[in-house]
């Protein structure tokens, strides 16, 4: 008898993602509490890397920083700034 297993989607990251990483990172630690938002980062790769979803890791990213995925108040609004995400909404227009 044979045991059978899923096989998880192979990850592989663009040059482009590659490159995205390596200057993120960079920016992130120049800035106040970057080294929170390089973490932050990394754990971004790793659960990417560790899910069987086929998203694209721009688009797993995305939704692991809405979701809540950084746990901290810096580490969000790092990510947020680095992958484009709005952190302020627009005010609302006066009736």
């Amino acid at each position: 008898m044979s045991k059978v297993t899923a096989v998880a989607p192979q990850k592989i990251l663009t040059p482009i993602e590659r490159e995205f990483l390596k200057q993120g990172n960079r920016l992130m630690l120049d800035r106040p509490n970057g080294r929170i938002g390089a973490a932050a980062l990394m754990d971004i790769v790793v659960d990417w890397l560790g899910s069987h979803s086929n998203h694209g890791f721009e688009q797993f990213a995305k939704a692991w920083i809405i979701q809540g995925g950084a746990k901290n108040k810096h580490a969000y609004k790092l990510l947020c700034e680095l992958f484009g995400l709005d952190t302020d909404p627009t005010p609302r227009r006066a009736a």
